[in-house]
């Protein structure tokens, strides 16, 4: 296999003191952190040793000792946050500066192209267009006490501008055998022509080249919404909610994401909300007497109601010209409400045409179907829950939309989850973790929750915003409340957002956070504000 070699890449002045100084302003911002793709990629990449570093013609070894540490905010690149606390490869910051690691897949990720040569050393430049990128993590936190970074002693070119490390303010470094880049205003913005951000609550957002292929970032994703029932969907400046989703009234609507233009689309108590193109797809449900009345489609300006399939959906997501949907069965009757199990997995076409069933599980019993509800489009690939019968745990399983190679991922002991970047987020055993799309690595424990009442988390209210995992922490019967609380992806910070609601679901439209009040069996809708307080969006 031929060896790549590892390179790292550093960012500047993301601290706020440092933006007074013309210094600074000179070398202004940190990079974001990308996580490297593959074990077996990285290993090959550090098979060059850097003895050979020493063999360079005119570089003697330095060997003065630069003190670096873990960054302490949050980094972004293309949209993905980094996990610091978890990667192979963390970010440095070396007086006041963010230090990147250029592996091959940071490299490829930031749209930079790296070469080796014993003679002239290292040359990075800049391509056309980045590559979307899954971080590689490990199980144990990163600590780097007692550690420190060397400067580079070969010579570096940049876009073929020759690099004296000895007079950089801010020089290469060596840390753990890997090449670490100091990303300054002059390279971020000057050679490479990135879009930068910096403060100190939102941290270093870098937006590189445009991406080729790959998943768009996970904040433009429609699955977070759609996971906690799709009572409301968002499609560019527009909601598109159901409010109530009660026994009574119920009502379709669409608002702009400021609060003006709201306008009822049609009477249908809508779940399942997906917008693609001009068309909202949705399932309708009686309420009352828990009827699941099939999936409709409606123009995004209320006209041109139509029936889709009879077909008794509980979720859908659309992709293409492609209805994915958990196809059920009414199993049994008792007090003039109805009762569905879950059968498995179907497509169908947005015109009605074309009913494909993809997955067909076996249900132990009217009380546990063969697919949980829940299933997530993503690429190729359908990813799912197949729950347990009592003998067997419940597996984790991957199914193409085509229907061909069903593949077990993991057995495991949980329902619900969201996909964030190539990776799995789920509470298991009272502990939130994460674990890679990819399997075979060990799974990553971001926090352990105590196992009281007050304590216990409803995993099935996970959701992911800009960096952040939400969930409602604490349980209430017909009195009581609970609280939303957030943290990163790395299992740091975790916050109360707002305390003493009866929250179930939650979702985002924008940076607006909403979320399903529990109560005798309704679910409104209601949105927390700027001030902390919650305003309802339920009509009577």
């Amino acid at each position: 296999m031929r060896a790549r070699r590892l390179v790292f890449l550093p960012f500047v002045c993301n601290i706020p003191d440092l933006f007074s100084s013309n210094e600074c302003k000179e070398n202004m911002y940190p990079l974001k952190g990308v996580y490297p793709m593959r074990r077996s990629v990285l290993a090959a990449v550090m098979a060059v040793p850097l003895l050979l570093l020493g063999s360079v013609p005119g570089f003697a070894a330095v060997p003065e000792r630069a003190e670096a540490a873990l960054p302490a905010f949050p980094v972004f690149l293309n949209g993905t946050p980094v996990d610091n606390v978890h990667s192979l490869y963390p970010l440095l910051v070396y007086k006041g500066i963010t230090y990147f690691p250029m592996t091959w897949e940071y490299a490829q990720a930031l749209g930079l192209a790296t070469s080796w040569n014993e003679q002239t050393g290292l040359a990075i430049d800049k391509q056309a267009q980045s590559e979307a990128w899954t971080q590689a993590l490990k199980p144990e936190p990163n600590v780097i006490s007692g550690e420190a970074a060397r400067f580079a002693e070969f010579p570096v070119r940049v876009n073929g501008k020759s690099i004296d490390n000895n007079k950089e303010p801010y020089p290469l470094l060596l840390f753990r055998n890997i090449t670490y880049f100091p990303m300054t205003w002059r390279f971020t913005h000057d050679e490479f022509g990135w879009e930068t951000s910096w403060d100190p609550v939102n941290g270093f957002r870098v937006v590189t080249a445009q991406q080729e292929g790959g998943s768009q970032p996970a904040t433009e994703s429609d699955n977070f919404n759609l996971n906690s029932s799709g009572q409301l969907a968002v499609a560019g400046d527009w909601m598109y909610y159901n409010p109530n989703n009660s026994y009574g009234h119920n009502y379709l609507y669409k608002m702009k994401l400021d609060g003006s233009g709201k306008t009822k689309l049609t009477d249908d108590n809508a779940e399942s909300i997906h917008v693609v193109g001009d068309w909202v797809y949705y399932t309708s449900r009686d309420k009352g007497a828990n009827v699941q009345q099939g999936i409709y489609k409606v123009r995004t300006d209320g006209t041109e109601r139509t029936k889709i399939s009879d077909a008794p959906a509980s979720r859908i997501t659309v992709d293409g010209d492609w209805i994915y949907y958990v196809d059920q069965e009414l199993t049994r009757q008792q007090q003039h409400t109805n009762f569905y199990t879950t059968l498995g997995i179907k497509k169908i076409k947005t015109d009605g045409n074309g009913e494909t069933s993809l997955y067909q599980g076996n249900a132990t019993d009217s009380n546990r179907g063969a697919v949980d509800h829940s299933i997530h489009v993503l690429k190729d690939w359908i990813y799912f829950m197949q729950p347990g019968d009592g003998e067997h745990p419940a597996v984790l399983n991957k199914i193409r939309k085509d229907g061909s190679q069903l593949t077990p991922l993991v057995s495991a002991n949980f329902n619900s989850f969201v996909i964030v970047d190539g990776w799995l987020y789920y509470g298991e055993n009272n502990q939130l973790r994460k674990m890679s799309l990819e399997g075979g690595d060990p799974s990553i424990t971001l926090r352990n929750f105590e196992l009281d009442r007050e304590n216990a988390v409803n995993f099935e209210s996970l959701h992911y915003y800009d960096g952040w995992l939400y969930y409602v922490k604490g349980a209430f019967g017909i009195a009581g409340a609970a609280n939303i609380e957030k943290i990163r992806i790395d299992g740091s910070d975790p916050t109360r957002v707002i305390e003493g609601v009866r929250a179930v679901r939650l979702f985002f439209a924008g940076d607006k956070l909403l979320f399903t009040g529990g109560w005798m069996g309704e679910s409104p809708l209601y949105e927390v504000t700027a001030d902390g307080g919650i305003h309802s969006l339920r009509e009577e």
